[in-house]
């Protein structure tokens, strides 16, 4: 099954409203693609164009502005406020000591220093590389199904990042570091920055898992069950309505 295939399947399963997208890391930062904007954007910001508007998007550690984003992808070593905790004091922990059990609970590739130049991103069906992470945003009952679609051969459980601070970046930093799929919750600034409505989560995988595993799997499943988003209501029980409605 190739790339486009994948997402067509993606889509027929699971109703997507928005792309998947392919994630790929560069260590040298010359094999991109197309270079990164003059802009300083996020990767929150690069994953919305390629989810929302079909287009491929590159970045680079100094047409970045999110040095929490960098770290998680290993952009650049870890800066300190990261580690000791002071960063998250006031906005997400009381003091520094929760401050750094926070930011130790957040996957960072970068607490072992910076592994990659750059990073690019695009629409699973298009991507002009060959990617190391796919993500798929969707809602809860979506992302249920790519949940049951990983558990679907060998039941395994699907594990979560729940701390909810630079949640997609950490959760493709933890794929490509374990080789298994997590859940994420996108934090405040995929929210604000990458326009990541209220009502999303993401799902991560590495790109073989995905191609060898997870969309498989979602095509066996839809084969079987006809249907699988969204999950229809049971309506075959008589209900009771005031008098006046009654017949």
């Amino acid at each position: 099954m190739d790339r486009n295939e994948m997402e067509e399947l993606l889509f027929k399963a699971l109703k997507l409203d928005t792309h998947p997208v392919a994630v790929r890391l560069s260590e040298n930062g010359t094999d991109l693609a197309e270079q990164p904007l003059s802009l300083k954007l996020n990767n929150c910001q690069l994953i919305s164009i390629a989810r929302h508007q079909g287009k491929y998007s590159s970045g680079a550690p100094e047409r970045m502005v999110c040095a929490i984003g960098a770290a998680c992808t290993g952009l650049v070593k870890t800066p300190s406020g990261f580690i000791d905790g002071t960063a998250a004091v006031g906005k997400y922990t009381a003091d520094s000591e929760a401050g750094r059990e926070f930011f130790r609970n957040t996957f960072k590739l970068g607490d072992s220093g910076a592994r990659y130049r750059a990073i690019e991103f695009a629409p699973l069906g298009s991507a002009p590389f060959n990617a190391d992470v796919v993500i798929v945003y969707g809602n809860p009952a979506q992302i249920m199904r790519l949940v049951h679609a990983n558990s679907w051969r060998d039941g395994c459980a699907t594990r979560g990042d729940t701390v909810a601070e630079a949640a997609v970046c950490s959760s493709m930093a933890i794929a490509m570091n374990t080789g298994e799929a997590i859940i994420g919750l996108p934090c405040a600034g995929d929210r604000r920055f990458g326009g990541t409505q209220n009502h999303e989560m993401l799902f991560a995988a590495p790109f073989e898992v995905f191609r060898e595993k997870i969309v498989p799997s979602l095509a066996e499943m839809l084969e079987a069950a006809g249907s699988l988003y969204p999950v229809a209501p049971w309506v075959m029980y008589q209900g009771e309505m005031s008098d006046e409605y009654t017949l």
